[in-house]
């Protein structure tokens, strides 16, 4: 009996080990698809900036929810039975989401898109410091040298030009970047309340909400020829099927995946980023700055192996 016992724990153990397994190979596929999206996402959005204000671009993001209002209406009967604390976080997820994306937006109304990229790349660090308090324990090796990593690295993209960037943009950028790690720090830990799909309704719904409002207080609208607004409109449609995407994508990798391999294949965007930033925009990046994108991608590498386990879900 004893021995058949061992044996289907022994078994139990294997299935986990593969779910697991299953859970992070999956997690780096999305995880990857998604630095992909996102830095589509970013280079579209900083282009149509110049032409749209934050809260139209903001809308946009949002206007995917069409395509899960079918499934929220079939499952209302489990949102009625949900208790304070699965509404308390979406309503808190729903803040985080739009806080930050009107940041976000207006973080690249300011500066370049790389800068804008770079300051969401610190991401990973303060999710080491969140983590390791939130567990009691200090930092492994290969977490505290992605951190130092990144910070020599954001020093060397930003310390050399500091003064040419808008202080106005810098503050978006910060914000951006407190609101963006809270998110997915929050999201990694609701993984069992609450599923990827009502995760991202959530945040389309933020995004509406904070669109409407961005709006009201800046209404910017291209004026030009017929033909070229057309297109402009056609492209904001592109960055909310974009942002749909995106957003699908990155809530199933905080799920899959422990918050700082998460954050650190999304900080993969970053030489994509600024690639398209040189080229399209012609915004100059002097070679220190390349060094520091070099070192945050090292950091990006670092901290996708430093064998950081999934906090534990709320």
């Amino acid at each position: 009996m004893n021995g058949q016992t061992k044996q289907v724990n022994i078994a139990l153990s294997g299935k986990t080990q593969n779910n697991a397994y299953a859970f992070m190979k999956n997690g780096l596929k999305w995880g990857i698809t998604s630095a992909l999206g996102i830095a589509s996402f970013t280079i579209l959005s900083k282009f149509l900036i110049q032409h749209f204000s934050a809260g139209w671009l903001l809308l946009a993001s949002g206007l995917g929810i069409v395509l899960l209002l079918q499934r929220t209406i079939k499952n209302w009967n489990v949102y009625k039975v949900w208790s304070k604390k699965e509404w308390k976080l979406v309503f808190v997820l729903a803040m985080l989401s739009g806080l930050y994306n009107i940041c976000f937006f207006l973080g690249l109304n300011f500066l370049p898109a790389t800068i804008m990229a770079m300051f969401l790349g610190l991401a990973p660090l303060l999710l080491i410091l969140r983590t390791c308090g939130i567990e009691k324990r200090k930092p492994m090796l290969l977490e505290a040298v992605s951190g130092l990593s990144a910070i020599i690295g954001v020093y060397l993209m930003l310390g050399i030009r500091v003064q040419s960037y808008s202080l106005i943009g810098i503050s978006c950028g910060i914000g951006a970047l407190a609101f963006a790690t809270n998110a997915s720090f929050l999201m990694g830990r609701m993984r069992e309340k609450i599923d990827a799909k009502e995760v991202v309704f959530t945040k389309q719904l933020s995004k509406i909400l904070f669109g409407c409002a961005g709006i009201l207080i800046w209404f910017k609208i291209p004026s030009s020829s017929p033909h070229s607004i057309a297109i402009l409109w056609a492209l904001l449609i592109i960055v909310g099927c974009l942002s749909m995407f995106v957003s699908f994508m990155t809530s199933k990798t905080a799920f899959a995946l422990p918050p700082l391999p998460f954050e650190n294949i999304l900080l993969l965007n970053l030489p994509i980023v600024a690639i398209c930033d040189m080229w399209i925009f012609e915004d100059y990046l002097h070679p220190s700055q390349w060094a520091g994108i070099l070192l945050m991608v090292a950091s990006a590498i670092i901290g996708i192996f430093s064998g950081e386990e999934r906090i534990k879900a709320i």
